[in-house]
C-alpha cells in the first residue's frame, strides 16, 4: 500500500495538484493508494464525483493544527497497515512527520518552496524536514540546485532529477469542441496560455507581444485559460491596450474542455520569468501542450528549459525581454511548417513522460 500526504491536491488547481493526482492514479494500477489531503468546501463533492481509483481522507482546520493532526494520523496508519512507501507533495507535508515512522519516505521538490536566500527563516525547518526523507525527486535541474543548498554535504537522502510526468488527456466530446471553438475571439494564428494566473508566468508579456504583432498587421489571437491573483491586472492590460477583440479569458478549464482547447490552438505561449524567488519549477502545461502537438514558447527562468527543448519542441527566450518574445513568436507564426515540426517533437517528448511509462521507475527508487 502507498500512502500519500498532500497539501496541494484536487479540486484545487495547479501544477503540484496535477502531479499528485497523476501519481496517485498511476500508482493505483500497481498498489492500493490512500491519500491524506487538505480539505476545503469543494473537496467532499469533488471526491464523490471524481471516480478516482484511490481513497482520500481530508483534513481541515487551522494550518498548524491540521498539519500536526495529519502527521499523527499518518503515524497511526503506518503502525496499523502494511505501507510500502510514504509520498509527500513537498517538504511542508513532511515537516511534522515522526522521525521513527518506519516507512520509506519520498518527498517531491518543485522549486519555489525553497528560498534562494540560505539565511531564510525557513532554512532550519526545511533541513529538518528533508533529513527524514530517503528520496527527494526534484522536478527539474534548476529545482535540484535549489534543493542541494538544504542538504548535508555527505549522507542524507538521495536526490533524483525527474521531469514531471503527465496523464493521458481526457477525451473531448463534440460539446467540448464547440465550447473551445467559441472561445477564439477573431481570426489568425491561435495562441493559448493555460495556467495559474500569477505574475511570473509572463502572461502580461504575452499580451503585449500579441499587441506588437497586431501593429505589424500579423493576424493572431489568444485565449487565456486559468484563474489566479493576476487575473484582474491582466484584464486591465487587455482593456487598456485595446486588445479585447483579440484576447479571451476562459476561466478555469478542465477535462474534455481542456483537451478541446489544446486541440484548437496552434501555439502554446507562456514566456515566464523570475520575480523574487518565484519562477517556473518545471512547467507541466508545456508537456500537456505537447500531448496535443503544440510547440511552446517559454521563458528561460527556472525549470522551463527542462520542459521546452529550445529549437526542438519550442523556443526558449528571456521572458523579461519583450523584443525577444515578439521575434520568437513572429518566427513561429511566419513559419508554420517549422512550428508543426516542433509540435510533433513535443508530442514525442510528451509520450515518453506519460505516467504509465514513468511510474514504475519512480516506485522502484531504493
Amino acid at each position: 500500500m502507498i500512502l500519500m500526504s498532500a497539501q496541494a491536491f484536487p479540486p484545487r488547481s495547479g501544477g503540484i495538484q496535477t502531479l499528485m493526482d497523476g501519481f496517485a492514479r498511476a500508482a493505483a494500477k500497481h498498489e492500493e493508494v490512500v491519500v491524506y489531503a487538505d480539505g476545503d468546501r469543494k473537496a467532499a463533492a469533488y471526491d464523490r464525483g471524481a471516480g478516482a481509483p484511490y481513497t482520500v481522507r481530508r483534513f481541515s482546520g487551522l494550518k498548524q493544527w491540521r498539519r500536526r493532526n495529519k502527521a499523527s494520523a499518518i503515524k497511526r496508519f503506518c503502525e496499523n497497515n502494511s505501507v510500502s512507501r510514504l509520498v509527500c507533495d513537498s517538504w511542508k507535508s513532511a515537516e511534522f512527520l515522526s522521525t521513527d515512522i518506519g516507512v520509506p519516505l519520498l518527498v517531491y521538490a518543485h522549486g519555489n518552496e525553497f528560498p534562494q536566500d540560505p539565511n531564510s527563516s525557513k532554512t532550519a525547518r526545511i533541513m529538518r524536514s528533508l533529513e527524514k526523507a530517503d528520496h527527494i525527486i526534484a522536478v527539474s535541474s534548476q529545482t535540484a540546485l535549489r534543493v542541494q543548498a538544504y542538504l548535508p554535504h555527505s549522507g542524507g537522502p538521495k536526490l533524483h532529477v525527474r521531469a514531471n510526468p503527465v496523464s493521458e488527456p481526457d477525451a473531448a466530446m463534440q460539446a467540448d469542441k464547440l465550447f473551445a471553438e467559441n472561445l477564439w475571439p477573431s481570426s489568425g494564428t491561435r495562441l493559448l496560455a493555460l495556467c495559474r494566473l500569477v505574475d511570473w508566468k509572463g502572461i502580461d508579456v504575452a499580451i503585449t507581444a500579441l499587441r506588437q504583432l497586431s501593429l505589424k498587421d500579423i493576424k493572431a489571437q489568444m485565449v487565456i485559460a486559468g484563474t489566479g491573483p493576476d487575473l484582474g491586472r491582466l484584464k486591465d492590460i487587455v482593456e487598456s491596450s485595446d486588445m479585447s477583440d483579440r484576447v479571451t479569458f476562459a476561466g478555469r478549464v478542465e477535462g474534455g474542455r481542456k483537451s478541446a482547447l489544446f486541440d484548437s490552438a496552434d501555439i502554446y505561449l507562456q514566456p515566464g520569468r523570475q520575480i523574487g524567488d518565484q519562477c517556473e519549477g518545471f512547467g507541466i502545461t508545456y508537456i500537456e501542450a505537447g500531448l496535443h502537438r503544440l510547440p511552446s514558447l517559454s521563458g528561460k527562468a527556472g525549470g522551463a528549459p527542462d520542459a521546452v527543448l529550445d529549437g526542438e519542441t519550442g523556443l526558449v527566450v528571456d521572458g523579461e525581454n519583450l523584443n525577444e518574445v515578439v521575434i520568437a513568436l513572429q518566427g513561429l507564426i511566419d513559419e508554420p511548417d517549422r512550428a508543426s515540426h516542433m509540435g510533433n517533437a513535443a508530442y514525442a517528448q510528451a509520450q515518453t513522460l506519460l505516467w504509465d511509462r514513468q511510474i514504475g521507475e519512480v516506485l522502484a527508487l531504493n
